[in-house]
């Protein structure tokens, strides 16, 4: 059975599983010269395959126009492709990252990948997936995909550092309408300076929400 024509509730009954899309995931390239100023980790396969996998049981990915908004190395394309998206845009700032995103995703004609800043989105999507940087080290640097995301997609699922809740949720709340949140860990590897450990959890909160624009 082609993965295009799975419907939400045959991809559960298919053998089409979250540990599969994982298992894929993590054979990707990887960021080539991560910034930290854009803060750039990659999102891990088992948060990656579980954001996607939902979103594809909601019954928005099969048959939907896609925006990975931040696409990084392209964990959350790939899987949306894999799941059976009619199109994905991967919107990436860093051009770095244009020669891991092509590789990454070569298979599929289906896939757009534009490299600019996520502000200047204008077109309309079915369903965003979007793990933005935290503001960590620029702060409100979260801001621009927030208004991106809310304002050009209907269905929006966002990983977000669960220390920034309140604001996240209130942010939400004023856009749209919450129909899930849910506390994740999502796994940090050892990628710059100030790292002192080969692998950090850090907990995040997965939202989907219903864009009111």
């Amino acid at each position: 059975m082609s993965l295009i024509s799975l419907s939400a509730g045959e991809l559960l009954k298919s053998n089409i599983t979250k540990k599969k899309v994982e298992i894929t995931l993590s054979k990707l390239l990887t960021f080539k010269n991560p910034k930290n100023y854009l803060e750039q980790y990659p999102t891990d396969p088992s948060s990656a395959s579980y954001l996607v996998f939902q979103a594809a049981i909601d019954g928005n990915i099969e048959g939907r126009k896609i925006l990975d908004a931040g696409a990084g190395m392209g964990v959350l394309s790939y899987s949306a492709l894999m799941l059976g998206a009619e199109e994905v845009v991967a919107v990436e700032i860093d051009p770095d990252q244009l020669t891991v995103l092509r590789t990454n995703l070569r298979n599929y004609s289906n896939c757009r990948i534009e490299i600019k800043n996520i502000s200047g989105v204008s077109e309309k999507f079915d369903t965003a997936l979007c793990n933005p940087p935290f503001g960590a080290v620029i702060r409100d640097s979260d801001l621009p995909f927030l208004d991106t995301i809310f304002n050009n997609c209907r269905n929006i699922y966002l990983l977000h550092n669960y220390r920034n809740r309140d604001f996240i949720m209130d942010y939400v709340r004023k856009r749209g309408k919450v129909l899930r949140e849910e506390r994740i860990r999502l796994t940090i590897p050892r990628m710059y300076s100030h790292h002192t450990k080969n692998y950090e959890k850090l907990d995040c909160i997965l939202i989907w929400a219903e864009s009111s624009s």
